[in-house]
């Protein structure tokens, strides 16, 4: 029985981390330890000798996938952290030497670590982080280390950004949230990344959202995007979009949080949050 208490909060403890931080690595590692625990329950349950012999050399095979599931699994999750000790290429000149400054004196002593993304600022370049109080190379390593890119998307909506200004073909990560911070320091909005950051790893409690009364269009992005995820199910945003004569089906994204802000991207696209504030006052009342 206590087996099957620990399997269960394996399986628990991977489902809440995919739901919390949606990606491959983790959604490998939830189908990984689930196939685990439904294999090993099932060999306990029947006779352990017979289910082998039935299931004979695929047995070696499902053993084979679960341990490359692992193996992918934890180096999907140790990765940054054995990248941080590690030079980018892209911080190289041309020619694949060093930089400078990754030289120290001495015979044989070991280069420094090459500096990480994002790029040093031109000296004429006001940084504007800096000015409201913020490191900006920290910031970077903050979402850098904890987002996804389905985090990356919600920074961009709440920063109102617009994805096709930032995003390239082949594009890193990392090269990703550099251009994000700069698009945000040129439209003036360095002061608000951090809390941005802030608000999508840690949406604010319920209670703490205003009324649907109290929304306007020029309310905070986030603001509306929040009320609508924690006042919403799926099945009511769907007759939401229905009553502002959306295309649910049409709508980007293969769960609740991505089409909800492909909605509201199309709805500002077509200066129609007023009317999404109307129809949300109207089933509130």
């Amino acid at each position: 029985m206590i087996l099957v208490i620990l399997k269960l909060l394996v399986v628990l403890f991977f489902l809440i981390m995919f739901i919390r931080r949606p990606s491959a690595v983790w959604g490998i590692g939830l189908l990984t330890v689930t196939t685990a625990a439904l294999l090993d329950t099932l060999l306990g349950t029947f006779n352990r000798e017979e289910m082998l012999a039935e299931l004979g050399f695929f047995f070696y095979v499902i053993s084979g996938v679960l341990l490359a599931g692992a193996a992918t699994w934890f180096w999907g999750v140790s990765r940054p952290w054995v990248a941080e000790g590690k030079p980018s290429p892209a911080t190289l000149p041309t020619g694949g030497a060093p930089p400078v400054s990754s030289v120290t004196s001495g015979a044989g002593a070991p280069p420094a670590s090459a500096p990480k993304s994002p790029p040093p600022l031109p000296p004429s370049h006001v940084d504007h982080y800096a000015e409201a109080g913020y490191d900006r190379q920290m910031l970077f390593e903050e979402i850098r280390r904890r987002f996804s890119r389905a985090d990356l998307s919600d920074l961009m909506f709440d920063l109102d950004i617009e994805e096709s200004d930032v995003v390239t073909v082949g594009q890193t990560m990392e090269d990703l949230i550099v251009r994000i911070m700069a698009k945000a320091d040129d439209d003036g909005n360095a002061s608000t990344v951090a809390l941005a950051v802030e608000r999508v790893l840690t949406p604010p409690p319920t209670e703490h959202l205003p009324r649907p009364e109290k929304l306007t269009a020029d309310s905070p992005r986030t603001v509306i995007r929040h009320y609508l995820l924690a006042h919403y199910n799926v099945e009511q945003l769907q007759r939401l979009a229905a009553d502002l004569v959306v295309d649910w089906e049409h709508l980007e994204g293969p769960d609740k949080k991505t089409k909800t802000r492909a909605l509201l991207i199309y709805l500002y696209r077509q200066n129609r949050i007023d009317a999404l504030l109307d129809a949300m006052r109207a089933a509130a009342e």
